[in-house]
């Protein structure tokens, strides 16, 4: 079945031949007031790309430290802030709707961002 993203507007062809996982966290209150941090998780196909020069220069000036860019479809971003990729907890720093459909998630490696197996 065609895609109608793949037929509007100039675009390369990005193959989404990886896998990451977006984390969605909520947090809820239970009976006695404390705060309750829950997550989902789900997988979204995606292309790691290499973080440019100047988004290193540009990033480390703002205070955080780029290690991967991904592109994701943009349908199945939902603005989460946590992902993991490869095994490794990110932080998304940043992000950059790109007009061929597909959205760029700048990340970083948290402190303390990573649970405990």
């Amino acid at each position: 079945m065609p895609f109608l993203k793949s037929s509007i507007g100039n675009h390369t062809n990005i193959s989404l031949d990886d896998i990451c996982n977006l984390i969605s966290v909520t947090t809820t209150q239970d009976a006695i007031g404390n705060f309750i941090a829950s997550e989902k998780t789900f997988m979204v196909f995606c292309s790691k790309f290499s973080i440019t020069r100047a988004e290193f220069s540009t990033a480390g000036q703002a205070g955080y430290k780029p290690d991967l860019m991904l592109v994701v479809d943009a349908d199945a971003y939902g603005n989460e802030k946590l992902l993991e990729y490869q095994e490794k907890r990110y932080s998304i720093y940043k992000t950059f709707q790109r007009v061929d459909g597909f959205i760029e998630l700048y990340c970083e490696v948290k402190t303390g961002a990573n649970k405990p197996k």
